[in-house]
């Protein structure tokens, strides 16, 4: 009985739509120029000028705050903002996955 539960459970996953897949960071990037960079600027250091503006804190997407969150919060904040970021509008769940793979490699810099 349990076999067979796990049986359909891993057929479940991997027959799962890209909401289980892995964003493609190459892609990511190109979203990320594109809706991020403004303020998290193309290195993801965050522009101070943004940030002084805005009288905000923009956290390096290399510091461990933001590298230890879920892909899930990172979606969360994508979608929802958090603080004084506003929501990214227009983004299909496949690009934000993509952003996340992309902001994922700040981390290895």
């Amino acid at each position: 009985m349990i076999k067979r539960a796990m049986t359909v459970l891993l057929l479940a996953l991997f027959s799962a739509p890209a909401a289980f897949a892995a964003g493609d960071a190459k892609n990511g990037k190109a979203v990320y120029t594109k809706h991020c960079a403004t303020c998290h600027a193309a290195d993801g250091n965050g522009k101070a000028a943004v940030a002084k503006m805005m009288k905000a804190t923009i956290p390096p997407l290399c510091a461990k705050e933001v590298q230890t969150l879920t892909d899930a919060e990172i979606a969360k904040q994508i979608k929802g903002g958090k603080g004084k970021m506003q929501p990214v509008k227009g983004l299909s769940e496949k690009e934000i996955a993509d952003v996340i793979a992309y902001v994922r490699t700040f981390a290895k810099k």
